[in-house]
């Protein structure tokens, strides 16, 4: 028996070229001398999370508080969810055949429960999944840190030997690596250069995924160690 957890923005939606512009906007607009960052850094981090990791970081900021550098994110949201994202082709496919396996399916993802209802009242994905995590739910460290999908294997009643995690961000391929998991590393063609040295495979298109998910299914013993 295994369980497969997906992230959801870049993943099941295509959203990371959206939030990528905004996260550029917020590097020119809302961080001081932030010119050695690049969206890659914040890409796939809760936004709390990166307001918090910035100041750590000694980055000056021009807004005050996290609430409102999460606003300037969340301004943009209702466009990128409900105007610009589309499915990731053959999406429903892919869950109906992972349905045949009879393994529960889960989304993990750092975007906010408004967010993740704005895009699945879109693409008809309520019901689809056992269990869906958000970060913005949980006071615990977001991605890279394990503990997002330790949460999700947990709710799932699965052990990491047992779970297939497919994201597509280097924070995201980090924390589902660290928790154990076997990732698989959806590698789109917005997601610009990232390290996926942690993923155990990658992916390059929805078709390539499908086929990668279902034999990894079919071999979830894992085959020989990296």
């Amino acid at each position: 028996m295994a369980a497969v957890i997906f992230d959801m923005d870049g993943v099941i939606v295509d959203t990371e070229r959206y939030w990528k512009d905004v996260i550029e906007r917020v590097i020119d607009e809302l961080v001081v001398d932030g010119d050695d960052l690049e969206p890659t850094d914040l890409i796939g981090i809760n936004v709390h999370d990166q307001y918090d990791r910035l100041r750590d970081a000694g980055y000056d900021l021009t807004v005050d508080s996290a609430d409102e550098y999460f606003e300037f994110y969340d301004d943009h949201a209702d466009a990128v969810y409900t105007e610009h994202a589309d499915l990731m082709p053959g999406f429903h496919d892919l869950l109906d055949a992972l349905d045949e396996y009879g393994v529960p399916l889960a989304v993990c993802t750092s975007s906010y429960p408004r967010w993740v209802e704005m895009a699945f009242d879109r693409f008809d994905l309520n019901g689809r999944f056992d269990v869906v995590v958000s970060a913005a739910d949980l006071d615990i460290p977001g991605k890279p840190d394990p503990d997002i999908y330790e949460v999700t294997m947990s709710r799932l009643g699965v052990t990491a030997e047992e779970t297939v995690v497919v994201e597509d961000s280097e924070n995201g391929i980090r924390a589902a690596d660290r928790a154990g998991a076997y990732v698989v590393a959806y590698e789109a063609d917005e997601a610009g250069e990232m390290d996926t040295s942690a993923a155990d495979e990658v992916a390059a298109s929805a078709s390539d995924l499908r086929e990668r998910l279902l034999a990894a299914l079919d071999n979830i013993d894992r085959g020989p160690s990296r």
